[in-house]
Protein backbone atom coordinates (compact mmCIF):
# COMPACT_ATOMS: atom_id res chain seq x y z
CA UNK A 1 0.00 0.00 0.00
CA UNK A 2 1.66 3.20 -1.32
CA UNK A 3 2.21 6.40 1.56
CA UNK A 4 -0.72 8.17 0.02
CA UNK A 5 -3.49 5.10 -0.32
CA UNK A 6 -2.26 4.39 3.72
CA UNK A 7 -2.88 8.12 4.69
CA UNK A 8 -6.36 8.23 3.23
CA UNK A 9 -7.23 5.27 4.51
CA UNK A 10 -6.56 6.42 8.15
CA UNK A 11 -7.88 9.27 7.37
CA UNK A 12 -11.31 7.48 6.18
CA UNK A 13 -11.32 5.15 9.54
CA UNK A 14 -10.67 8.39 12.10
CA UNK A 15 -13.57 9.48 10.34
CA UNK A 16 -15.71 6.49 10.92
CA UNK A 17 -14.72 6.30 14.52
CA UNK A 18 -15.86 10.13 14.75
CA UNK A 19 -19.41 9.11 13.36
CA UNK A 20 -19.82 6.27 15.55
CA UNK A 21 -18.69 7.68 18.76
CA UNK A 22 -22.36 9.68 18.21
CA UNK A 23 -24.46 7.00 17.42
CA UNK A 24 -27.38 5.23 19.98
CA UNK A 25 -25.53 3.35 22.28
CA UNK A 26 -28.60 0.59 22.14
CA UNK A 27 -27.75 0.32 18.08
CA UNK A 28 -23.80 -1.36 19.68
CA UNK A 29 -25.83 -3.17 22.53
CA UNK A 30 -25.21 -7.17 21.60
CA UNK A 31 -24.87 -10.63 23.13
CA UNK A 32 -22.01 -12.89 21.79
CA UNK A 33 -21.41 -16.34 22.24
CA UNK A 34 -17.35 -17.73 22.42
CA UNK A 35 -16.24 -20.43 21.30
CA UNK A 36 -15.94 -21.63 24.61
CA UNK A 37 -19.25 -22.12 25.09
CA UNK A 38 -19.79 -18.94 27.53
CA UNK A 39 -21.92 -16.00 26.89
CA UNK A 40 -21.42 -12.30 27.42
CA UNK A 41 -23.56 -9.45 26.90
CA UNK A 42 -22.25 -5.79 26.33
CA UNK A 43 -21.67 -2.84 23.97
CA UNK A 44 -19.34 -2.49 20.77
CA UNK A 45 -16.82 -0.10 21.11
CA UNK A 46 -15.21 1.68 17.81
CA UNK A 47 -11.97 2.18 18.94
CA UNK A 48 -8.93 3.63 16.69
CA UNK A 49 -7.01 0.95 17.83
CA UNK A 50 -9.46 -2.41 17.14
CA UNK A 51 -9.77 -0.20 13.82
CA UNK A 52 -6.11 -0.40 12.73
CA UNK A 53 -5.65 -3.52 13.82
CA UNK A 54 -8.36 -4.57 11.11
CA UNK A 55 -6.81 -2.55 8.66
CA UNK A 56 -3.42 -3.97 9.11
CA UNK A 57 -4.88 -7.59 9.76
CA UNK A 58 -4.03 -10.69 6.80
CA UNK A 59 -6.84 -9.16 4.62
CA UNK A 60 -7.23 -5.66 5.29
CA UNK A 61 -11.12 -5.95 5.13
CA UNK A 62 -12.53 -8.42 6.69
CA UNK A 63 -13.22 -7.49 10.61
CA UNK A 64 -11.26 -10.18 12.47
CA UNK A 65 -11.41 -8.29 15.87
CA UNK A 66 -14.09 -6.20 18.01
CA UNK A 67 -13.90 -4.70 21.15
CA UNK A 68 -16.84 -4.61 23.62
CA UNK A 69 -17.18 -3.28 27.08
CA UNK A 70 -20.09 -3.36 29.63
CA UNK A 71 -21.25 0.18 29.26
CA UNK A 72 -21.63 1.95 26.06
CA UNK A 73 -19.26 4.31 26.73
CA UNK A 74 -15.97 4.39 29.09
CA UNK A 75 -15.25 1.83 31.08
CA UNK A 76 -13.20 -1.70 30.76
CA UNK A 77 -12.85 -3.00 27.27
CA UNK A 78 -11.80 -6.38 26.07
CA UNK A 79 -11.08 -7.05 22.26
CA UNK A 80 -12.06 -10.15 21.11
CA UNK A 81 -10.84 -12.22 17.55
CA UNK A 82 -13.23 -14.06 15.34
CA UNK A 83 -11.33 -17.07 16.66
CA UNK A 84 -12.77 -16.10 19.90
CA UNK A 85 -16.36 -14.85 19.29
CA UNK A 86 -18.70 -17.75 17.65
CA UNK A 87 -21.79 -15.36 17.09
CA UNK A 88 -23.45 -12.54 18.43
CA UNK A 89 -26.61 -10.63 18.15
CA UNK A 90 -28.00 -7.36 18.09
CA UNK A 91 -30.21 -7.17 21.31
CA UNK A 92 -32.19 -4.11 19.97
CA UNK A 93 -34.11 -3.12 16.56
CA UNK A 94 -32.01 -0.15 14.49
CA UNK A 95 -32.29 1.19 11.19
CA UNK A 96 -29.14 -0.92 10.28
CA UNK A 97 -29.93 -4.06 12.53
CA UNK A 98 -33.29 -5.19 13.12
CA UNK A 99 -33.30 -6.79 16.62
CA UNK A 100 -31.80 -10.35 16.58
CA UNK A 101 -29.54 -9.63 13.17
CA UNK A 102 -26.90 -12.37 13.30
CA UNK A 103 -23.16 -11.84 13.12
CA UNK A 104 -21.02 -14.83 12.64
CA UNK A 105 -17.33 -15.91 12.63
CA UNK A 106 -16.41 -17.58 9.77
CA UNK A 107 -13.90 -18.69 7.50
CA UNK A 108 -14.25 -16.04 4.28
CA UNK A 109 -11.95 -16.55 0.84
CA UNK A 110 -9.57 -13.83 0.86
CA UNK A 111 -7.52 -15.09 -2.56
CA UNK A 112 -3.89 -13.76 -2.72
CA UNK A 113 -0.95 -14.30 -5.42
CA UNK A 114 -0.69 -17.77 -6.39
CA UNK A 115 -3.50 -19.08 -3.72
CA UNK A 116 -6.86 -18.27 -5.01
CA UNK A 117 -8.35 -20.28 -2.14
CA UNK A 118 -7.02 -18.30 0.90
CA UNK A 119 -9.21 -17.19 3.51
CA UNK A 120 -9.24 -15.88 6.58
CA UNK A 121 -11.57 -16.11 9.82
CA UNK A 122 -13.60 -12.90 10.32
CA UNK A 123 -17.27 -11.66 11.20
CA UNK A 124 -20.03 -11.18 8.55
CA UNK A 125 -23.45 -10.59 8.63
CA UNK A 126 -25.94 -13.43 8.04
CA UNK A 127 -28.38 -12.70 5.52
CA UNK A 128 -29.70 -16.73 5.49
CA UNK A 129 -28.75 -19.65 7.61
CA UNK A 130 -29.93 -22.85 7.44
CA UNK A 131 -28.73 -26.34 7.37
CA UNK A 132 -27.32 -26.61 3.67
CA UNK A 133 -25.20 -23.10 4.58
CA UNK A 134 -25.68 -19.84 4.89
CA UNK A 135 -25.85 -16.00 2.80
CA UNK A 136 -23.49 -13.79 4.09
CA UNK A 137 -22.32 -10.43 3.80
CA UNK A 138 -19.14 -8.47 4.15
CA UNK A 139 -16.54 -5.57 2.53
CA UNK A 140 -14.03 -5.30 0.72
CA UNK A 141 -11.41 -2.60 -0.08
CA UNK A 142 -11.83 -2.01 -3.93
CA UNK A 143 -9.68 0.46 -6.00
CA UNK A 144 -11.26 2.48 -8.87
CA UNK A 145 -8.00 2.02 -10.90
CA UNK A 146 -6.48 4.76 -13.09
CA UNK A 147 -3.63 7.54 -12.10
CA UNK A 148 -5.51 8.72 -9.59
CA UNK A 149 -7.37 5.91 -8.29
CA UNK A 150 -8.86 5.13 -4.74
CA UNK A 151 -9.75 2.93 -2.75
CA UNK A 152 -13.23 2.32 -0.73
CA UNK A 153 -15.01 -0.39 1.02
CA UNK A 154 -18.03 -2.10 -1.11
CA UNK A 155 -20.15 -4.77 0.04
CA UNK A 156 -20.05 -8.29 -1.01
CA UNK A 157 -22.73 -10.92 -0.66
CA UNK A 158 -21.45 -14.81 -0.86
CA UNK A 159 -22.53 -18.42 0.53
CA UNK A 160 -20.97 -21.13 2.54
CA UNK A 161 -22.15 -24.12 1.51
CA UNK A 162 -22.61 -26.86 4.36
CA UNK A 163 -18.71 -29.33 3.52
CA UNK A 164 -17.07 -26.41 1.92
CA UNK A 165 -14.07 -25.13 3.91
CA UNK A 166 -14.59 -21.10 3.36
CA UNK A 167 -17.46 -18.29 2.25
CA UNK A 168 -17.42 -17.64 -1.30
CA UNK A 169 -18.38 -13.98 -3.09
CA UNK A 170 -21.26 -13.61 -5.66
CA UNK A 171 -21.87 -10.95 -6.03
CA UNK A 172 -19.03 -7.84 -4.93
CA UNK A 173 -20.46 -4.34 -5.44
CA UNK A 174 -23.54 -6.04 -7.00
CA UNK A 175 -21.43 -7.37 -9.48
CA UNK A 176 -21.55 -11.01 -10.30
CA UNK A 177 -18.30 -12.38 -9.27
CA UNK A 178 -18.32 -16.04 -8.61
CA UNK A 179 -15.29 -16.65 -10.49
CA UNK A 180 -13.42 -18.07 -7.17
CA UNK A 181 -16.29 -20.20 -6.17
CA UNK A 182 -16.62 -22.24 -9.44
CA UNK A 183 -12.79 -22.20 -9.16
CA UNK A 184 -13.10 -23.84 -5.50
CA UNK A 185 -15.86 -26.20 -6.65
CA UNK A 186 -13.92 -27.09 -9.30
CA UNK A 187 -11.38 -28.63 -7.30
CA UNK A 188 -13.32 -30.18 -4.51
CA UNK A 189 -16.65 -31.06 -6.36
CA UNK A 190 -16.33 -31.07 -10.30
CA UNK A 191 -20.25 -32.63 -10.61
CA UNK A 192 -21.70 -29.87 -8.25
CA UNK A 193 -20.03 -26.89 -10.24
CA UNK A 194 -21.11 -28.47 -13.52
CA UNK A 195 -24.44 -28.83 -11.73
CA UNK A 196 -24.28 -24.80 -10.88
CA UNK A 197 -22.86 -23.83 -14.61
CA UNK A 198 -25.83 -25.35 -16.38
CA UNK A 199 -28.10 -23.76 -13.97
CA UNK A 200 -26.85 -20.19 -14.73
CA UNK A 201 -24.87 -20.45 -17.88
CA UNK A 202 -26.14 -22.45 -20.05
CA UNK A 203 -29.83 -22.94 -21.43
CA UNK A 204 -32.23 -20.28 -22.29
CA UNK A 205 -33.51 -19.41 -18.64
CA UNK A 206 -30.13 -18.74 -17.83
CA UNK A 207 -30.54 -15.07 -17.99
CA UNK A 208 -33.52 -15.49 -15.65
CA UNK A 209 -31.59 -18.08 -13.60
CA UNK A 210 -29.09 -15.48 -13.23
CA UNK A 211 -31.20 -12.53 -12.28
CA UNK A 212 -33.14 -14.54 -9.83
CA UNK A 213 -29.53 -15.31 -8.38
CA UNK A 214 -29.03 -11.63 -7.68
CA UNK A 215 -32.61 -10.51 -6.55
CA UNK A 216 -32.59 -13.42 -4.01
CA UNK A 217 -29.28 -15.01 -3.85
CA UNK A 218 -30.78 -17.42 -1.24
CA UNK A 219 -31.98 -19.38 -4.52
CA UNK A 220 -28.34 -20.95 -4.62
CA UNK A 221 -28.66 -22.92 -1.29
CA UNK A 222 -32.42 -24.21 -2.40
CA UNK A 223 -30.52 -25.43 -5.26
CA UNK A 224 -27.86 -26.83 -3.97
CA UNK A 225 -30.74 -28.35 -1.17
CA UNK A 226 -32.05 -29.90 -4.63
CA UNK A 227 -28.96 -30.98 -5.71
CA UNK A 228 -28.21 -32.87 -2.33
CA UNK A 229 -31.47 -35.04 -3.31
CA UNK A 230 -28.98 -36.94 -5.36
CA UNK A 231 -25.53 -36.24 -4.87
CA UNK A 232 -23.56 -36.49 -1.34
CA UNK A 233 -22.70 -32.38 0.22
CA UNK A 234 -19.34 -31.34 -0.54
CA UNK A 235 -16.56 -32.71 1.62
CA UNK A 236 -13.91 -30.58 1.83
CA UNK A 237 -11.13 -32.52 4.23
CA UNK A 238 -9.77 -28.74 5.17
CA UNK A 239 -13.12 -28.02 6.43
CA UNK A 240 -13.04 -26.81 9.96
CA UNK A 241 -16.02 -25.19 11.97
CA UNK A 242 -13.90 -24.72 14.79
CA UNK A 243 -10.73 -21.84 14.53
CA UNK A 244 -7.39 -21.84 15.06
CA UNK A 245 -5.88 -20.73 17.89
Amino acid sequence: MSLRRLLFAVISLAAVVTVSAKDDPKSRHIQAVLFSGDTITGYLHFNLKTRLKNMFSKSGSIIQYITVGEQPKGGETKRYSASEIKEYRFLEPTEGYPEGALVISENINSPVPFKPNHSVRGFVDVLDQRDSGSILWWQLWDSTGGQYSTRRLVPVIGVKFKGAKAAYALFVNGLNSSAYLFNYLKKIDPEFKKYLEDYYNKGKDANAHRKELKDNPSTILTLYEEYMKNNPPLNDPEENTLPKK
